[in-house]
């Protein structure tokens, strides 16, 4: 039959031929592994602290298919220089190469080889890499990683080393990396796809590709098919035809650095993926290999630490049934056996989709993974009669999902979602403790979510509040020109959520002590940790509050007034950002400050401010009112309507910032009679 397709594959070669091939200049090969020369060590000095740590000056990866025995492999080869520039880069001398594994076959490590190159009174001297430097570990039952680190490397040489991965699992095409935490100057992939194998290419990050091309060329290889009689020898066959020649370059990229409000780097660094879609070996036979969400579902349900740890004998079974028969309402019966879970079990921090004990073992030792946590909780609502479903989704540190790929490696967390009657869609976690119904932490907020279910709907991850915090302070002013009085700091929504972890993780005396430590220029007293509101959401803290004056017998004073309360920085430093910003969710700073004089004293009141953000994206108020001639108040609110902001309304949006922390800072100015 194989036999049969190959003479079919190479008719359809003929036919493609028959049409017109245009013939492409290979380009030249952007490395040459052992040419290294003087010019590659210069515009280097070790003592310039400025420069970067190392650098690559050159990465090349190929991919492309052949024929083996009675199947195809994939070989990919990769060769990299790199240059040390200071102690700080000795690191990147040190390779970490990942290989896939699956049914005790795995990826071939290959035809590895290195020098490092050291420039000495003109001349270069080179150390090899020795023949068996590699060092394997197992990262998980589906993943192992093989190390090695350059020898002999020191502040100002070249490392260069070339390696082949020979992979049996044609559905696992080599992934390729462009951005690095170092600056790039070359980096260069190209992948050979033969026409009988079709593969969906998917690029993430941000910058240009300096090339982005796909030819067509000719394609051979040999394949060995075993005889069909196992006494009769294998036979030798010659497979010909054309196949896609994609190739992506990069140059002088500078080095990732992480801005605030991102995600994780794997979702803005340039980056090539592939996903094995299709085959078609006559040319009128195609069959889908794309991964099918009905197939990952048929092996979730199977699963026992998944499916059928949700179908084992419920822990909570009893205390469920009990609530069922308390809260006829849907909703307050979910929140009552969220409650319920929360109170019974705790995250230990570690992110899976899998559970890593039966639901009992978890119930019993009143902790878990994230999967364990909340599948209990999928279960006890269950028993409760309510129609929980586990959402698969990836956390916003782990990166984004592609909606067309269903692989489960693309997921790393397990949350719940719950159809009632006037809401079809409400997510759950049981992870935080107090989280409120309809939460999602913070951490979730990343894209969208599947449904583990039959129909594995995606869902968008929304977030169901915004970050809210309202400051509120009563000041008086002396005639010695102190400042007096008491402030309130009030935390709401995703604010509160986050005030609450960090009590809960450490305790209420250190977290009123980070407080204390922020309003150290006020000689902050007494402060309080006012009890939570769990039915709003709310965390506040009070504290009395008192500023000296530099010169008491003065007869104007500048006082801080929002500079000190607010604490609200502005993170947007850079002139230029390529990738979104991610909020998470809406934000929203409320300031309230009353101000009283003594008698003989008289104010500057200040001008008022508004700014918006183009298309409704945000805005910021700040009024000054002065109620009697001893009385001012200050209201300012900072509002950001939206949890993503995209790189072209970055200018706008720093502009925003930089103006409204400038008003922050001004200073009011009262004066002596």
């Amino acid at each position: 039959m194989l036999l049969f397709v190959i003479r079919c594959w190479q008719l359809l070669f003929c036919l493609l031929l028959a049409g017109p091939l245009l013939a492409q200049k290979t380009p030249n090969l952007p490395i040459r592994f052992g040419s290294v020369a003087p010019t590659d060590f210069a515009n280097l000095s070790t003592t310039d602290t400025t420069a970067a740590a190392a650098e690559y000056l050159c990465d090349f990866g190929t991919t492309k298919i052949i024929g083996a025995q009675d199947h195809f492999q994939v070989v990919f080869e990769r060769t990299a220089r790199l240059r040390i520039n200071r102690k700080a880069g000795y690191d990147y001398a040190t390779v970490r190469v990942p290989l896939y594994t699956k049914d005790g076959n795995s990826e071939r490590l290959t035809n590895l080889k290195g020098f490092t190159y050291n420039l000495q009174n003109s001349k270069i001297s080179q150390v090899k890499l020795t023949s068996d430097p590699a060092f394997r570990e197992k990262v998980d039952k589906n993943h192992m990683q093989v190390s090695f680190t350059m020898p002999d490397v020191r502040e100002g040489s070249i490392v260069e080393f070339s390696y082949t991965i020979t992979s049996d699992f044609v559905f696992n095409l080599q992934d390729w990396q462009f951005e690095h935490s170092i600056p790039v100057h070359w980096s260069e992939y190209r992948v050979s796809i033969p026409q009988f194998y079709r593969y969906k290419a998917v690029t993430r990050g941000y910058r240009p590709f300096a090339v982005q091309e796909s030819t067509t060329v000719p394609y051979s290889t040999s394949y060995n098919m075993s005889s069909e009689n196992t006494l009769a020898p294998s036979k030798d066959a010659l497979l010909t035809g054309v196949a896609l020649q994609l190739r992506w370059v990069m140059k002088d990229v500078p080095a990732f650095r992480s801005e605030p409000y991102t995600t994780t780097a794997y979702d803005y660094v340039r980056s090539v993926h592939f996903e094995l879609a299709g085959s078609d070996f006559t040319g009128s036979d195609y069959h889908d290999l794309s991964g099918k969400w009905e197939t990952l579902w048929k092996t979730l349900q199977k699963d026992e630490e998944f499916g059928k740890a949700l179908t084992a004998t419920a822990p909570l079974a009893a205390e469920a049934k009990a609530l069922e028969l308390k809260y006829p309402v849907p909703a307050a019966r979910a929140a009552a056996v969220l409650a319920l879970v929360q109170r019974s079990v705790r995250y230990n921090g570690q992110q899976r989709v899998y559970a890593s004990q039966p639901l009992r073992q978890t119930y019993e030792k009143h902790s878990g993974n994230s999967a364990d946590v909340n599948l209990l909780l999928v279960q006890t609502l269950r028993e409760a009669g309510l129609p929980a479903t586990p959402v698969l989704l990836s956390t916003r540190d782990h990166g984004q999902v592609q909606t067309t790929m269903p692989v489960i490696t693309q997921f790393n967390y397990v949350a719940v979602h719950l159809a009632l009657p006037d809401k079809p869609n409400v997510f759950l976690d049981a992870t935080e403790p107090q989280l409120p119904m309809g939460y999602l932490p913070e951490r979730c907020l990343n894209g969208e979510g599947c449904l583990a279910n039959a129909e594995g709907t995606w869902l968008p991850l929304k977030p169901s509040a915004s970050h809210l915090e309202l400051r509120t302070a009563k000041l008086r002013l002396t005639p010695q020109g102190q400042l007096e009085g008491t402030a309130k700091l009030e935390y709401s929504g995703y604010a509160a959520v986050q005030a609450s972890r960090q009590i809960r993780e450490s305790s209420t005396g250190e977290y009123l002590g980070h407080i204390q430590h922020h309003w150290i220029d006020w000689q902050p007293t007494n402060l309080k940790l006012l009890a939570a509101d769990s039915a709003r959401n709310a965390v506040a803290v009070e504290l009395a509050v008192s500023l000296a004056a530099e010169n008491p017998d003065a007869t104007l004073f500048y006082l801080p007034l929002l500079k000190a309360l607010t604490h609200t920085s502005h993170p947007f430093q850079a002139a230029e950002r390529i990738f979104p910003v991610d909020l998470g969710m809406p934000h929203d700073y409320t300031d309230l400050v009353t101000l009283t004089l003594p008698a003989n004293f008289t104010v500057e009141a200040p001008a008022n401010v508004a700014l918006a953000l183009p298309n409704g994206g945000g805005r910021f108020l700040y009024q000054a009112n002065q109620t009697s001639p001893e009385t001012l108040q200050i209201t300012t609110r900072l509002q950001l309507f939206k949890p993503r902001y995209n790189p072209e309304e970055y200018a706008a949006l720093r502009e925003f910032h930089q103006r409204a922390m400038a008003k922050y800072a001004e200073m009011l100015v009262v004066r002596r009679k």
